[in-house]
């Protein structure tokens, strides 16, 4: 005999089925999606110290907890009205959540607005209406329960997630460190070499706190990075291992879980204070507290705080949610934005004075995006941020705007590291330390080129990377030829501190060398391609080609990436003036200096006579040059870009000209 449709209607279901299909809805419409954003990316767990339990805790919230407080919400309600009522709202539900599958493809596909609204609600309702009618839909979404197991086991199995939620590599016993020796590392993030070496050798004087490194410190000229990416590169600086040789887009992810032996373990394990910041890795400890790692992490994967990550709910309700669930905590620095001026302040600031002490910093300077002047003042480069991407612009005159604007953020980072300098002096830690200052990788400045990603024609600007070495006690600068990598800091840094290296370790201990032997191959990690395997002759002449570039660019001044530098500071008389358009003229009708927002750069379209190229310009502030640029040419129009000092600005109103560098006709 069937059953009663009708005595089905009314028999109550129990609370693990009502909570089930919730849940199984539930992990389709949002938890997936959420997920997917978890888990884009090797940074994606490291860069808020994500571990294990709180990987835990996120499929706890994301998951479990809006199911249930929804199932709880239809209990009461049955226990109100009746299990008749109780079943329309859990149709609703259902139907809700399925309609926003729906929302969700069609503004995916472009869909118009009045299409997307509309149909959702109509599919919505009649699942709704189906679900109370039938028994094919009860079921149905009873069959869509599973999900919730599915997307829970597909996100735990996903890349990168699945490193840190299965068992871990252990770590190394470490015995107690005897020595009292201070160790500072600090590691900047696209930094070629070729921006601070001159043609003759020697280091940029302009560069006040790197030169006087290749004075009083040891200085390793040939040391070369291991990979083009920050999630290869670092690992094998802060372990001393060899970068996984497979490459691609899905590196081992750099955490402790991965790489249990990292130099800030290693010493916190013998007996050493650790220090550290690193925004995009987890290889050194850290204490962020519960709550911010679950709702910030939560809150950069919803995208609460960018335009460009698409919104799941209409209204953008869930980026709503997520930034006042994360209200009460904080959310850490961002890595690439103007917050690095305040990260690497802090880490100043927070240095330990204990002898007994490792201090590593990771800063992503003078990484993109280029936006902060000498003087730590901050400004729009009128660039989006998916314009700092990894290839660089066709026009020779872009390409001449963004190296002058990285060697600006390096000259900014040049003067930060003299103020962690000054700070150890002022602690007495100084003399004694072990102070090691180098990069992960390079990037490169030439017309429709990758920026970073390693290939035969930007190699002189990737591979080669700064490396200078202060050891306990050293007065005086040396200069060590040979090759030499990242890899060979651990070892180093440990048989300083009397530590025996690790079996995984395959760097070299480079203390009291004088010379090492001049490698022609080096085998580096390309971030896509795996392991390249680079003709060091090819890299060494393209170092020179890199190094004349920014010589020839820059060399006279930093804001005369056009030459003629004598113009310099001279009022434009007899200068033929070109019209232009500022492209944000509001941002120089009232300056602020004293807010540490100061719009150094400044981009036009200009009308050049005849529309030729109208050769060098130059730039007037407020009646005086203050920059020369060469223009270039994009979609049929003539524009100009270039940083200005940020000392010629004046509060309120500032004036800017553009003229002919050649004397009037």
């Amino acid at each position: 005999m069937s059953p009663d449709p009708a005595q089905d209607r009314s028999r109550p279901h129990s609370w693990l089925r009502i909570w089930a299909e919730i849940a199984g809805a539930w992990a389709i419409a949002l938890a997936h999606p959420i997920y997917v954003q978890l888990a884009s990316g090797p940074e994606a767990l490291t860069s808020y110290a994500v571990r294990r339990l709180d990987v835990f805790a996120l499929i706890i919230v994301v998951s479990l907890v809006g199911p249930l407080v929804i199932a709880l919400a239809e209990l009461v309600v049955r226990r109100l009205f009746g299990e008749q009522v109780r079943r329309i709202v859990h149709g609703v539900v259902i139907g809700a959540l399925i309609g926003l599958v729906l929302w969700q493809w069609l503004r995916d596909e472009g869909s118009g607005e009045i299409l997307r609204t509309l149909v959702p609600l109509v599919v919505a309702g009649l699942v709704a209406w189906l679900y109370v009618r039938t028994e094919l839909v009860r079921n149905f979404a009873l069959m869509l329960s599973f999900a919730t197991i599915v997307v829970i086991g597909a996100f735990c199995l996903d890349y990168p997630v699945r490193d840190e939620v299965f068992p871990h590599e252990a770590k190394a016993d470490i015995p107690k460190i005897e020595q009292d020796t201070p160790v500072v590392i600090v590691v900047f993030d696209e930094f070629p070499l070729a921006a601070i070496e001159r043609p003759d050798g020697t280091i940029d004087p302009r560069f006040e706190t790197l030169a006087m490194l290749s004075r009083k410190a040891t200085w390793y000229p040939e040391a070369l990075g291991v990979a083009d990416q920050t999630t290869f590169a670092l690992p094998s600086i802060l372990t001393g291992q060899d970068p996984d040789p497979a490459g691609g887009l899905k590196p081992p992810p750099s955490s402790l879980a991965k790489y249990p032996n990292s130099i800030c373990r290693i010493a916190r394990d013998g007996g050493y204070e650790v220090h550290s910041y690193e925004p995009i890795t987890d290889l050194c400890e850290r204490d962020t507290d519960f709550g911010t790692r679950i709702t910030a992490t939560l809150r950069r994967a919803l995208g609460a705080d960018s335009p460009y990550i698409e919104s799941l709910l209409p209204g953008e309700l869930d980026k709503k949610l997520v930034r006042r669930l994360n209200a009460p905590f904080s959310v850490p620095p961002d890595g690439f934005n103007a917050e690095r001026r305040d990260s690497f302040d802090r880490f100043i600031d927070d240095l330990p004075d204990s002898k007994r002490s490792l201090s590593m910093l990771h800063m992503t300077l003078p990484h993109v995006a280029w936006n902060i002047s000498p003087d730590g003042t901050v400004y729009d480069n009128l660039r989006n941020p998916g314009d700092d991407m990894l290839v660089n612009p066709e026009n020779q005159g872009e390409v001449d705007r963004n190296a002058q604007q990285m060697m600006l953020q390096l000259e900014y980072t040049d003067r930060a590291l003299g103020r962690l300098v000054r700070r150890m002096k002022e602690q007495g830690t100084w003399e004694e330390s072990l102070f090691i200052v180098t990069a992960d990788h390079g990037a490169a400045f030439a017309p429709g080129s990758s920026r970073r990603m390693l290939n035969l024609y930007n190699a002189g600007w990737v591979a080669p990377v700064p490396l200078f070495i202060k050891y306990p006690g050293q007065e005086k600068g040396r200069i060590v030829p040979g090759t030499v990598d990242g890899r060979d800091i651990v070892p180093t840094v440990m048989s300083t501190l009397g530590l025996e290296a690790l079996p995984e370790q395959t760097g070299r201990d480079l203390t009291g060398r004088e010379r090492l032997p001049t490698k022609t191959r080096h085998q580096m990690v390309a971030a896509i391609g795996g392991l390249a395997d680079l003709d060091l002759d090819l890299v060494r002449s393209e170092k020179r080609q890199a190094e004349r570039y920014m010589h020839e660019l820059l060399g006279e001044s930093f804001f005369a990436p056009g030459g003629r530098a004598g113009l310099l500071g001279k009022r434009p008389a007899g200068l033929e003036e070109i019209p232009c358009e500022a492209t944000n003229p509001s941002l120089y009708e009232a300056v602020d200096p004293a807010s540490g927002n100061i719009p150094a750069y400044f981009q036009a379209e200009i009308e050049p006579p005849g529309g030729q190229d109208p050769g060098v310009l130059a730039v007037a502030l407020n009646g005086r040059i203050a920059a020369t640029a060469r223009p270039w040419k994009a979609d049929g129009r003539w524009f100009v870009g270039v940083n200005l000092p940020t000392g010629a600005f004046r509060e309120g109103a500032n004036e800017i000209r553009v003229y002919e560098a050649r004397p009037g006709r």
